[in-house]
């Protein structure tokens, strides 16, 4: 009975860190069509269409992508970029290890052990802590953040980072299914 249970447990544990793509439309990985065998390593170029999402782990962290987004999430020196170049990502990371920032065109965030959301799209960002901390730096400021439930701010073209009022473009249940990905719940749930 010890060894079933324990057989149970690894693979448990195996498949809640696999690394795996879910994704609805058109949807691609360095220019080729995602398919249900599909995997995104790190250094990967990901696209999505109109009316397209994709959500995939790579190891403790875990990624949902909304439609007409193209982002890429690469590793240099142990720090590991998401780098948005146009639409939205939800990000969940892991605590530990490595160190993890997120970019756009006009900025750059510091992040630990966080969920975050960022949307870049007409030369402004938007970017949401919905938990944790993070270092926001632009050309013209920076800014220190901590959420326990969402902590939201406009970067706009020039750098100048200004309060947001509304939640955009992402929810609690999404922040939810990435944590589950990877076998944790979110902080607001504890």
């Amino acid at each position: 009975m010890k060894m079933i249970l324990m057989g149970l447990y690894f693979l448990f544990v195996l498949n809640v860190f696999a690394d795996s793509v879910i994704s609805k439309g058109e949807v691609y990985i360095n220019g080729q069509k995602a398919t249900k065998t599909s995997v995104v390593k790190l250094g990967d170029f990901i696209k999505t269409g109109k009316n397209s999402k994709v959500k995939f782990n790579i190891g403790k962290d875990a990624f949902l992508a909304n439609a007409d987004t193209k982002f890429s999430i690469e590793e240099k020196g142990g720090l590991k970029t998401l780098n948005v170049v146009t639409g939205g990502v939800l990000a969940v990371f892991g605590k530990g290890g490595s160190k993890h920032e997120v970019k756009t065109e006009n900025m750059t965030a510091g992040i630990r052990g966080t969920g975050v959301y960022v949307e870049h799209i007409d030369g402004k960002s938007y970017f949401c802590t919905c938990y944790g901390e993070t270092q926001l730096n632009t050309a013209k400021a920076h800014k220190s953040y901590e959420a326990k439930h969402h902590n939201m701010a406009w970067v706009l073209a020039d750098g100048t980072i200004k309060p947001a009022k509304k939640l955009r473009d992402h929810n609690d249940d999404e922040l939810r299914e990435l944590e589950a990905m990877v076998g944790r719940i979110p902080p607001f749930d504890n």
